[in-house]
């Protein structure tokens, strides 16, 4: 900020000195104003973030779960129907 001096008396800005401060000063409160924008965009994608990641560990366990469980059918039905493949449309063995 500008100080007046003691020493001199009170002036006035050219309206050159006036324009260029006045230039300065809004694009410095609008960038001040877009850091905090973007800060809550970050924000927010963080959290979006942390979400799918969460949404992704619980589909891996549930792959996990489903393969255990494909896996048993699967020797289930081979002991029953030995080493044959199954016409996932029909249920007809080959």
């Amino acid at each position: 900020m500008i100080k007046p001096s003691k020493t001199s008396k009170a002036q006035q800005l050219t309206p050159e000195e006036l324009q260029e401060f006045k230039e300065t000063y809004e694009a410095y409160q609008k960038a001040v104003f877009d850091l905090g924008l973007l800060t809550v965009e970050i924000d927010d994608a963080k959290q979006k973030l942390d979400d799918l990641n969460g949404e992704k560990i619980d589909l891996t366990q549930h792959l996990k779960e489903l393969s255990v469980k494909q896996q048993e059918i699967s020797n289930a039905l081979g002991e029953k129907y030995g080493d044959k493949q199954v016409d996932l449309e029909t249920g007809n063995l080959k």
